[in-house]
């Protein structure tokens, strides 16, 4: 995004007072983090005819700049302007910063001996930016019965740079879902890198039809200028007359162990000998003893 803003001109005293004879415009001085951004400066004579001219570009850290940031001129007429294309890249780290950079010029008005300098400061603000990703979404359960609550979960993924604030989510499912049954969840504040379980409860409508229905997850955030921005994710699940039961054909282990007669006798059979061989061995230390 491109926002026009127009350096404020201020006029610093140098070897001598002088009016402001340059006009300093500058477009693209928001600037998105962990991206590239391009500045464009144009620096026009409004005033006197100008010799030895000298002007640099200042940009604060944590700004890079890439390209040329001096400009000289031997003359420089009334209507003259030099146009210079900047590459800046903001990192990760500046995203919400207002930064101040300047342009310093130095000349001699035509017929002066005295060089004069004026300085324009140039504001910068960096700009964060939110990309969240709904992933891993279950449905539970599908195929659903008509009056039954169906549960929709997931995770929300921020790529971005800064933090999704006042996160919430909701689904809408048309008719399907009994009026006023959906229950939104608020989730709060999304940090980067940082997932975000959620679930979403509804109740299907009683006299919803059988198939396949479709519904809409919403996730409603604001970023950090407070500007409100919302991602939609479609999904699906199944409504049915009669959700099939699934028998168990294994028996358990307990089970299987009680039903085989032969592990029975065997383990009588041992426990019987155990308790001969116990007391025998009692009666014999009896016997020792008298």
């Amino acid at each position: 995004m491109l926002v026009l803003v127009t350096g404020v001109t201020g006029l610093q005293v140098g070897h001598t007072a002088t009016s402001s004879n340059l006009s300093v415009t500058s477009l693209g001085t928001v600037f998105t983090a962990s991206r590239n951004s391009t500045l464009e400066i144009q620096i026009s004579n409004v005033g006197k005819y100008l010799k030895e001219l000298d002007i640099a570009l200042a940009i604060p850290p944590p700004l890079v700049l890439f390209g040329d940031n001096h400009w000289i001129r031997s003359s420089f007429s009334p209507g003259e302007s030099i146009d210079a294309n900047l590459t800046v890249f903001a990192p990760s780290s500046a995203a919400g910063l207002t930064l101040q950079g300047s342009i310093a010029a130095t000349y001699k008005v035509s017929g002066e001996t005295t060089p004069s300098t004026e300085t324009h400061a140039v504001s910068f603000l960096v700009r964060g930016w939110i990309d969240l990703k709904v992933y891993e979404i279950t449905v539970d359960p599908d195929p659903v019965l008509p009056g039954q609550e169906i549960t929709i979960s997931g995770s929300i993924l921020n790529r971005g740079v800064i933090a999704a604030m006042y996160a919430n989510v909701t689904m809408d499912a048309g008719n399907t879902f009994a009026e006023g049954s959906v229950k939104p969840t608020y989730v709060g504040e999304i940090d980067p890198n940082a997932p975000a379980p959620f679930s979403v409860t509804a109740v299907v409508d009683p006299t919803a039809s059988e198939g396949t229905h479709e519904a809409t997850i919403s996730v409603y955030f604001k970023d950090d200028v407070q500007i409100d921005h919302a991602i939609l994710v479609p999904i699906s699940f199944t409504v049915a007359s009669t959700v099939p039961t699934t028998e168990t054909t294994k028996a358990s282990i307990t089970s299987e162990l009680l039903s085989n007669q032969v592990f029975i006798v065997g383990l009588l059979t041992i426990i019987i000998l155990a308790m001969v061989g116990i007391y025998l061995r009692g009666r014999r230390r009896r016997m020792d003893s008298t």
